[in-house]
């Protein structure tokens, strides 16, 4: 019997990669997902198109060039440990009442 875990990381390391710098075209999207990364306070990009236009692909690309991060452990919205404008309001509260926070380092998931 293999567990559930082993079988996610499994899928993750295996699923194939497709170039970020591979995809032809969409020079928009593709800019518009470079700023976010750049400057996070921008909140987000929405990404609309047809069916087969690679939109999947193409965040699937870039988020495999990000760096690990660093993050609040336990904390659903990644907060930044060093940023309070870019941490969750329970991660500030537990801030403001001096309780310590565990500070993680992992791999940016979309």
């Amino acid at each position: 019997m293999i567990s559930t875990d082993t079988d996610t990381t499994n899928l993750e390391q295996i699923r194939p990669v497709f170039p970020f710098t591979a995809i032809v075209g969409q020079d928009e999207m593709k800019l518009a997902l470079i700023l976010n990364v750049i400057d996070p306070k921008i909140g987000g990009v929405m990404i609309m198109g047809d069916r087969g236009t690679g939109k999947s692909t193409t965040v699937r690309a870039l988020v495999d060039l990000l760096p690990e991060i660093e993050s609040i452990e336990d904390d659903p919205f990644n907060s930044d440990p060093h940023d309070l404008e870019l941490m969750s309001k329970e991660v500030r509260e537990k801030i403001q009442k001096k309780e310590s926070l565990s500070i993680i380092k992992k791999k940016f998931r979309w």
